[in-house]
């Protein structure tokens, strides 16, 4: 075991917790055993003295207190108690055999005691070695309301109370001591079973780190612990999604750069050993001027991408009419619209909806949102932009169009970077699946966020909040 794991902490924490348990549980029951068992003891004795004097007054009625003796010796026997008969001054008179004797004619009781017990109170007291026994006693005094006594005091010597309660003390510890254990066992097998996930989990997470994002941990149980293993695996499905989006842009940027490096080379080539005569080569120079115009906006778009995810985005807010920003955009795509025949259709609450922001970088938004549902729109279709006022203080931005959709799983990540679902992928030859996790990186610097709903065949909408402007 090792020399802080979580089974170490659990087990020392059960052995303190059940070790104050058990020093209060054998306290509480040493006070409850002798007093209840003490109790009992006086109530016996009580009972034996009633018994002694319902004899004595009836031997004293009848004139035959012979028989009083053979009383004293059977309740002696069978009670383990001995008897001594005080008369009304005090003086011992008679004595169960287990005495001799001996305490006859002598003053036993206390002042105080003997006073009481004349009185017709019932008295108990605990006596030390040495006041009239030679071994510690339990007295009990009864009053006897007959004859020339003045009571009857039952003796129980204390070493046989104590040795009876060290007996069922040592019945006590003994039964604490196998229930704890049990509860150690039982507190063992739990820790392992709690620790169990948590060490394979810790498994796989050096086999993950490794880069084998395969790597599962099996769900046993609905608890906290089952959470974290369910979230651990969610993890781990998301740097298996990251890692494939990570190897599918490489691949595709691979073919992206490799495409246009590719013809610009074969253009180049062709125009320098004059297989492309001089009257043509101003339109094939055109070419490898877009291609590299393409190059360096893809370029642009990784390095802006890097700035936004280090969190270096500076934002120059201004005040400005969010309507306007979306009519200058729509008219910048008219040649895509002409091309596929799509109609954008814009739907605004007010006339004019002034929003507080950096307008450069809505506009950047809007851009990508736009092109992006024109590029997959169907031949003639409809594109609607529309504008909600949520409340006094933002609006709602939606662009919706009726392209084929995104699937669930591909909708947890259309916003990370490089990815590109496998259904528009086709659609999409110059994307570099960057455009809309740039979006999400400057509506977040704004403050917002940028969601998407789609169903696959029934098209997709985007939308996102903006604050709007104080009223001057």
């Amino acid at each position: 075991m090792k020399k802080d794991s979580i089974v170490r902490k659990q087990m020392l924490l059960y052995m303190t917790t059940i070790g104050i348990l058990i020093l209060l549980l054998c306290g509480s029951l040493a006070v409850i055993y002798t007093n209840h068992y003490m109790g009992e003891k006086k109530e016996e004795l009580v009972g034996q003295g009633e018994k002694i004097a319902t004899a004595y007054s009836k031997a004293y009625r009848t004139g035959n207190l012979g028989d009083l003796s053979y009383e004293l010796q059977i309740l002696e026997n069978y009670m383990e108690s001995g008897v001594v008969l005080v008369n009304r001054d005090g003086k011992v008179v008679l004595t169960s055999p287990g005495f001799d004797g001996v305490l006859i004619g002598d003053d036993m009781m206390y002042e105080d005691l003997t006073q009481k017990v004349l009185h017709g109170e019932i008295v108990t007291h605990q006596m030390k070695k040495g006041e009239v026994f030679d071994t510690p006693m339990l007295v009990v005094g009864y009053p006897v309301t007959e004859g020339y006594l003045a009571g009857i005091f039952m003796c129980r010597p204390l070493p046989e109370i104590e040795a009876s309660l060290m007996e069922m003390y040592q019945m006590s510890i003994l039964s604490l001591f196998f229930v704890s254990l049990l509860g150690l066992i039982v507190s063992f097998l739990t820790a392992k079973h709690v620790a169990l996930p948590l060490v394979m989990m810790n498994r796989a997470a050096k086999v993950i780190a490794n880069g084998d994002f395969e790597q599962r941990v099996e769900i046993k149980s609905n608890d906290e612990v089952g959470e974290l293993a369910q979230s651990f695996n969610h993890m781990a499905e998301s740097l298996q999604a990251h890692e494939k989006v990570q190897k599918d842009f490489i691949a595709n940027i691979s073919h992206d750069l490799r495409s246009p490096l590719t013809s610009m080379n074969g253009f180049l080539t062709a125009m320098l050993d004059g297989t492309i005569p001089a009257e043509k080569q101003g339109k094939y120079l055109q070419i490898v001027l877009e291609e590299t115009e393409r190059l360096s906006r893809m370029t642009q778009g990784i390095v802006e991408l890097s700035r936004a995810q280090s969190s270096a985005i500076l934002l120059e807010e201004s005040n400005f009419d969010i309507n306007s920003l979306i009519r200058s955009n729509i008219d910048l795509l008219e040649p895509q619209l002409k091309e596929k025949h799509a109609i954008i259709r814009a739907i605004y609450d007010e006339e004019k909806t002034m929003v507080r922001g950096d307008k450069d970088k809505i506009s950047r938004v809007l851009q990508n949102l736009l092109n992006n549902a024109v590029k997959f729109s169907p031949e003639g279709g409809i594109i609607e932009v529309e504008t909600t006022l949520l409340d006094k203080k933002k609006v709602l931005i939606s662009v919706k169009d009726e392209g084929p959709g995104i699937s669930q799983e591909d909708q947890k990540y259309v916003f990370d970077r490089f990815f590109k679902s496998d259904t528009t992928r086709n659609e999409d030859k110059v994307g570099s699946g960057i455009g809309l996790a740039i979006a999400k990186e400057f509506m977040l610097a704004h403050g917002e966020n940028i969601t998407v709903k789609s169903e696959e065949g029934k098209g997709t909408t985007f939308a996102f909040c903006l604050k709007l402007a104080e009223k001057e």
